[in-house]
């Protein structure tokens, strides 16, 4: 039996989604997270097989979710459904190594087809997703702790603040850093913080 993970911090979306995959054609357990801090908590059991992530919840607000599941779970399956349906995030999606987009206007055959379509190992995107992204082939190259490492930097922390939220020393955070600006070809705080803004969904 197959354990989805629906991701949504909206509950009617939730259901509808729930709702759509009652219908597979393979027998699933589905769970449900609302905020990106129970997404974490949830996966680190290991039974997840499908992830059904929304971008824009409490705790995460764009791509970055994104790349860190991909980076610290890289043998989970992640379909992204969101509202958003621009072209180069969805670009930048399928760079991240999702294995689908999924729009939240869909119809419920639609879901379950794209899904469907994940579990007999294939891909589910837009004819225009293609074209790959930079920035996340670049991001792609960070450790799970660079990552997080750089989303600190974004919200402004120190390097002292870094190292005990993580509990590390602050020698090995400058050397996170120093490989961070290297891998994304940057030169200092301001640049990588831009990076992250970039990762952002606009409403």
């Amino acid at each position: 039996m197959y354990q989805i993970l629906i991701a949504d911090d909206h509950p009617l979306f939730r259901t509808a989604l729930r709702g759509a995959l009652a219908e597979l054609k393979e027998p699933c357990n589905i769970s449900e997270c609302e905020t990106f801090d129970q997404v974490q908590e949830n996966l680190r059991s290991g039974d997840t097989d499908l992830l059904l992530l929304d971008l824009k919840m409490p705790g995460n607000n764009g791509l970055m979710g994104l790349m860190r599941i991909r980076s610290e779970h890289p043998q989970l399956a992640v379909a992204v459904v969101s509202a958003s349906e621009d072209q180069s995030v969805i670009g930048s999606i399928r760079s991240m190594g999702a294995l689908g987009f999924i729009p939240k206007a869909s119809s419920p055959v639609e879901i379950r087809t794209a899904v469907e379509h994940i579990f007999s190992g294939g891909i589910s995107f837009p004819e225009f997703s293609h074209t790959k992204s930079d920035l996340a082939e670049k991001l792609r190259q960070l450790t799970p702790q660079q990552l997080r490492v750089l989303q600190f930097i974004a919200e402004g922390a120190l390097n002292k603040q870094i190292a005990y939220a993580l509990n590390i020393k602050e020698t090995t955070v400058k050397s996170h850093i120093s490989d961070i600006f290297r891998k994304l070809n940057i030169n200092n705080r301001t640049q990588a913080a831009l990076i992250v803004q970039e990762l952002v969904i606009p409403d």
